[in-house]
């Protein structure tokens, strides 16, 4: 307990460097929940305490117990957590009044959600949000945290066991505890992370009986459960399970099977259950011991965290593979341990997001990254070291640079603040954003938005003087509107070709498509002395030049309509309204005033990164209309034949290479090769539909076929 009021503590201080005053007034209750968020939801990312601040409901004369209400993006299916707070100074933890608070949280949110007018207004809202909304897909958790430890590992597991056999009413709805010392361990994972486990021993059923394989003498053995709990209550938190695909199963369902089977069949326990895989770098057998190495479970999270919560009398063993790494290289053995962990955890659902993380061009953005200081997380539940990335911008995720660089560079800012699921989970979107190198220095630039951003508007929030009615609503959820506006104003000012190139456009698909390309190779910002001025000064310069005029458009036709949060999740909202804004004002170039305060807040590229900027344009290409300047005099029975010889082509290469569609060529890019009917490379390059590699590996065959049937 002592330690849970040093680490709120040291919170306070940070939301107090930060200047972030939330904390300061809250209850002790309050504080313990700022301190579980930051940490368990947030990966201490200090850029999001203003949604550690939505998220808190807490109202100490509530009679509903509901403290806060978040998503949990590291669960399998993002669930939505309702927290409940226990905080304890010299009371007993009142277990049987517990139990009764999760079956009446339960009804409490469900009336809540049928009826919002029942409920306190910040739940109404939050209820109100579709990415709150639970259901059999999004299912819900009640969770209480409480500084209370039980004092000893048979109390703790009593009190589980009791939890876990008390049935919501919801089939969708668990119930879960976290108590002090398990907060502290989460906490420990960020201040002071561990990759693996430094020893442990593991007990086998007999001693010689295990089958070796490989020349670095890998081994499958029995081991019993009750070492396997010991081991879990030792280093549960502490690096076994580091090296897990999903890094540590904290919220997957109770699966009852296998409970069922430790206490009921235990004897056939081994038969029933997979059992678990771990890597190490070495182990030792004597007797029935192993000695175990630095060393991770890799597969089996789930089966380990049930036999290490559930209490049973009788021991039993299960399978274990133990595979001792075989490289010596680090970057082999970093790839093995993906290799393997990706291959063995295929019986269960494995989000998207797990499955990429253990790709080549993911480990080599996180090196990337790091080598910028920044921590990059890859996979769910990684825990960054807070000492090494002090800094807000220093803490993201792939998913999160995927969502600047999807509003930034390709102009869908509705797609990252609405789907961000599909960042990974789109195989298309993926390639489009992670089949690219980037400039290690843009990156960053593109966090520090994030990082100023967050700060921008909680000064607004505390200064606005209400005289824009919209304005709050508007960058509370417009971020990415935001990000992608920047994008354009940057483009502009660094390729100011692009303003003819867009008056010369006819369709609005046209002159998105010129601003929806990846062409900065360089930084975007110049290095700030006063870096929180010079942002809030160009965020305010976007603001009442193009996002604050392109929604008054937008409120002029669509009367009525003010759901901010709904407006800044589609892309179409964007393009019509507040893109098209900055055309309006950019359609003479940036001159005067515009230049003169840009030039201030604008990186200085020289005319090497210029060239740099334009060999990316000539590498990557991103389609988004069929259309393109320029009439075509190709009659439309000929681009009728010419779409259906190149579709088959392509959906031949697919089969003969076991490649995606989009791969050899979209199809936009199609409609526009057979409009055009392009003879030479040459012309196909200036349809500018297919990216370097896809002209190098098809190009020739392309020109083929259109020649052959002009021809023909």
């Amino acid at each position: 307990m002592a330690n849970i009021k040093k680490y709120i503590s040291d919170l306070l201080l940070e939301f107090e460097r930060l200047s972030y005053d939330e904390m300061k007034m809250c209850t002790k209750e309050e504080r313990l929940l700022y301190l579980y968020t930051y940490y368990h939801y947030f990966n201490a990312d200090s850029s999001k305490i203003s949604d550690i601040s939505q998220g808190d409901v807490f109202d100490e004369n509530s009679s509903d117990r509901i403290a806060g209400i978040y998503i949990d993006r590291d669960s399998d299916y993002e669930d939505v957590d309702i927290i409940v707070v226990n905080y304890l100074e010299d009371e007993e933890f009142d277990f049987p009044g517990i139990l009764k608070v999760f079956r009446d949280v339960e009804k409490t949110i469900f009336a809540y959600a049928e009826n919002r007018n029942m409920c306190r207004k910040k739940i109404a809202v939050l209820l109100g949000d579709d990415d709150y909304k639970f259901t059999e897909e999004r299912p819900l958790k009640i969770k209480l945290i409480t500084n209370f430890n039980p004092k000893t590992a048979v109390r703790k597991r009593s009190i589980l066991n009791a939890l876990n056999n008390m049935q919501p009413i919801h089939d969708y709805v668990t119930y879960q505890i976290s108590f002090g010392y398990d907060i502290e361990y989460e906490i420990l994972e960020i201040e002071s992370p561990k990759e693996y486990v430094d020893e442990g021993i593991i007990t086998i059923d007999q001693a010689d009986n295990f089958v070796s394989f490989g020349k670095e003498s890998s081994v499958i053995v029995n081991i019993s459960a009750k070492s396997l709990k010991s081991l879990y209550e030792l280093y549960g938190y502490r690096g076994v399970f580091s090296q897990n695909l999903r890094y540590y199963v904290k919220s997957a369902k109770v699966d009852e099977n296998i409970i069922e089977s430790m206490q009921e069949h235990p004897d056939n326990f081994w038969y029933f259950n997979n059992g678990i895989i771990l890597i190490c770098e070495d182990y030792l057998i004597s007797e029935t011991s192993i000695i175990l190495r630095k060393f991770s479970i890799i597969n089996g999270g789930q089966t380990t965290k049930l036999i290490g919560e559930t209490e049973f009398n009788k021991d039993f063993f299960l399978q274990c593979k133990i595979i001792k790494n075989k490289y010596l290289d680090e970057d082999e053995r970093l790839e093995f341990i993906s290799d393997v962990a990706e291959a063995s955890n295929t019986q269960k659902p494995i989000k998207n997001k797990d499955l990429i993380a253990n790709r080549i061009e993911q480990r080599l953005l996180k090196k990337q990254m790091a080598n910028e200081g920044v921590y990059c997380q890859i996979k769910r539940g990684e825990k960054i070291n807070k000492k090494l990335y002090p800094n807000a911008w220093q803490n993201t995720t792939n998913e999160e640079l995927g969502q600047f660089l999807l509003s930034f560079v390709y102009q869908k800012p509705g797609t990252a603040r609405g789907s961000k699921q599909s960042i990974c989970g789109n195989k298309e979107r993926y390639a489009l954003l992670f089949g690219k190198t980037y400039n290690s220095k843009f990156l960053c630039d593109l966090l520090k938005i994030k990082a100023y951003y967050k700060l921008w508007v909680k000064k607004i929030k505390k200064t606005d003087d209400g005289y824009d009615p919209y304005k709050i609503g508007l960058i509370n959820n417009g971020m990415y509107f935001m990000t992608a506006i920047i994008g354009v104003v940057s483009k502009i000012y660094y390729h100011p070709e692009i303003v003819e190139n867009i008056n010369e456009c006819v369709l609005s698909e046209q002159k998105l498509e010129l601003v929806s390309q990846h062409d900065i190779d360089h930084s975007i910002f110049q290095c700030f002395e006063e870096p929180k001025n010079q942002f809030f000064a160009f965020f305010e310069y976007c603001y009442k030049h193009f996002y604050g005029p392109g929604y008054e458009l937008f409120k002029s036709i669509k009367n009525g309509q003010n759901n901010y949060s709904n407006f800044t999740k589609i892309n179409n909202n964007y393009s019509t309204y507040i893109f098209s804004q900055i055309v309006r004002e950019y359609r003479n170039g940036i001159n005067g005033a515009d230049r003169i305060f840009l030039d201030s807040i604008f990186y200085s590229a020289s005319e090497e990164d210029i060239i740099r900027d334009r060999n990316l344009l000539e590498k990557y290409v991103n389609v988004i209309s069929a259309e393109m300047n320029g009439s075509s005099d190709v009659p439309e029975e000929l681009i009728i034949k010419l779409k259906d010889e190149l579709i088959i082509y392509r959906t031949n290469i697919c089969k003969e290479k076991h490649i995606k569609a989009y791969e050899v060529f979209r199809n936009l890019s199609c409609d526009r090769i057979a409009k055009f009917a392009p003879t030479t490379i040459a012309e196909l390059k200036k349809l500018r539909c297919l990216d370097e590699n896809q002209i190098n590996r098809y190009g020739e065959d392309i020109i083929s076929i259109v020649l052959d049937v002009i021809t023909r």
